[in-house]
């Protein structure tokens, strides 16, 4: 029984075990254990640094370690890995984008969620007929005077540009992490 770091497979004879990819390097062990517990007799584990070890459920005593092997992390999982974390960074930096700061009209404007879900419920009901606000707070706390649903459409609008470029831009960036055959690659996009 040997491990075959080509096909990243455990083989023995004519029987070829597929091994867990990993993106670090790790222990492999792989017991022989009974037919009724596994039907290829077989049980593989790939232990990264600091995990518990795994062993068989059933009666240890039926059952034979038969290889223990160091192991390099896995090429493609070391790249998908990358890519998962890269993709979870691009969608906070655009999560980050949506809720920045706009300028209006040269006013500094919150576009938190909070902000938003205020500027919508006020266009809502002007829009339904009812009175504007007579003052809407831009993000240094100076009140300024609205005089009509445009004022409030304006603020409304550059959030919504904003909103849209930093989803643009993600998507982008995460099409080339999806194309990227490197980490280097990834790291770049």
């Amino acid at each position: 029984m040997q491990f075959d770091s080509e096909t990243w497979t455990v083989k023995d004879g004519e029987v070829a075990i597929p091994v867990p990819q990993r993106p670090h390097p790790a222990t492999l062990r792989v017991w022989r254990v009974p037919t009724n517990y596994r039907p290829d007799g077989f049980f593989v584990t790939v232990q990264g640094p600091g995990e518990p070890q795994e062993l068989p459920a059933c009666d240890l005593r039926a059952c034979e370690l038969a290889l223990e092997e160091q192991i390099d992390a896995h090429p493609a999982a070391g790249l998908d890995a990358a890519k998962a974390a890269k993709r979870e960074r691009i969608n906070a930096e655009r999560d980050a984008k949506c809720v920045a700061d706009v300028t209006v009209h040269d006013r500094r404007w919150q576009a938190d969620k909070r902000s938003q879900e205020l500027l919508a419920q006020a266009v809502s009901l002007a829009q339904a007929g009812l009175p504007l606000p007579a003052v809407w707070r831009d993000a240094d706390n100076n009140d300024m005077p609205v005089t009509s649903i445009a004022d409030l459409l304006a603020i409304a609008g550059a959030i919504a540009q904003q909103v849209q470029a930093a989803y643009a831009e993600s998507w982008a960036r995460k099409a080339a992490v999806d194309a990227a055959t490197t980490i280097e690659e990834v790291e770049a996009a």
